[in-house]
């Protein structure tokens, strides 16, 4: 009875060894492209110290030639006048260019004279992207000094950094406020402090995967925000030897399509809702690849 006893805790013990580990305590972990498996995954982490929190990754592994990243823009409401973007609920945009999965980018500011504008960040208003944004190789918003840019080149590898002449950049967005980690340093001092909703991506030393991750916030007893400190903490913790800061707030969030083929919003945006946003970084299937800005 005993060997049967301890045969059992043996092979028990093998199949727990044998299970997949993922960064942080996973839960919920969900396979969004089932013809290779981890190539595409996403988990939830929930966390009571050092405050409640929520936290939502998704990591893309960059050697699949089936999946490749790509970034969801806007309609141009005005060609070569001041617009760059219009604002667009999350789920539309994901809808239209047929994403798999897809997180918020850029921030963006109104147009000058618009500043007395009552209606806030509603739908279709016409917006300035704060930063660089490109496009299956069309530039949408130029590199902007004081951001820094997370780009792509035609073959898929991940830069941080704004390119240089000669470049040949095929996606892009930008950080907003700072990069959290270069070259596996951590950016931001622990003196930041503010508490906020967060979106970030980053990607290892040999840039073969990219994590993004969006962490809720401003919802007591829920998930309370992390700083900028602990963003670039957590992201390094996570594997990544470079990661920039994306718009957060009230713009924070992360969409994905279900095996089902269902949109889902898989985070809790502050404002209980979608906000519009002009831009966003997301996941397609190689072969849907078309022109971003065709409407």
């Amino acid at each position: 009875m005993m060997r049967a006893r301890l045969g059992f805790i043996h092979l028990l013990t093998i199949f727990i060894l044998a299970l997949p580990v993922l960064p942080g305590k996973a839960q919920d972990t969900i396979d969004l492209y089932k013809p290779q498996k981890g190539s595409l995954i996403y988990w939830t982490e929930t966390r009571t110290v050092p405050r409640p929190l929520k936290i939502y990754c998704l990591r893309l592994d960059l050697t699949c030639p089936d999946l490749e990243l790509f970034t969801l823009p806007g309609v141009d409401p005005d060609g070569k006048g001041p617009a760059e973007s219009t604002l667009t609920p999350p789920e539309e945009l994901f809808a239209k260019f047929k994403a798999l999965a897809a997180l918020n980018a850029n921030a963006f500011a109104g147009l000058p004279g618009t500043e007395n504008d009552i209606g806030g960040w509603y739908k279709n208003r016409p917006v300035d992207i704060q930063g660089m944004v490109v496009a299956d190789g069309k530039v949408i918003s130029p590199v902007q000094n004081g951001l820094t840019a997370f780009w792509i080149d035609k073959k898929g590898n991940p830069k941080i950094g704004n390119p240089s002449p000669g470049d040949l950049v095929w996606q892009a967005v930008s950080d907003w406020s700072t990069t959290l980690v270069l070259d596996n340093q951590v950016v931001p001092e622990p003196i930041e402090t503010a508490l906020h909703p967060r979106s970030a991506l980053g990607f290892d030393e040999t840039g073969k995967w990219l994590l993004m991750v969006v962490v809720d916030g401003r919802q007591s007893g829920f998930s309370e925000g992390v700083s900028l400190y602990e963003l670039a903490r957590l992201l390094q913790k996570k594997g990544c030897s470079q990661a920039i800061n994306l718009d957060g707030g009230g713009s924070s969030i992360l969409l994905v399509s279900d095996p089902d083929g269902k949109i889902r919003t898989i985070n809790s945006p502050s404002g209980m809702s979608q906000r519009p946003v002009p831009v966003m970084l997301g996941v397609r299937k190689s072969n849907q690849r078309k022109t971003a800005t065709d409407h």
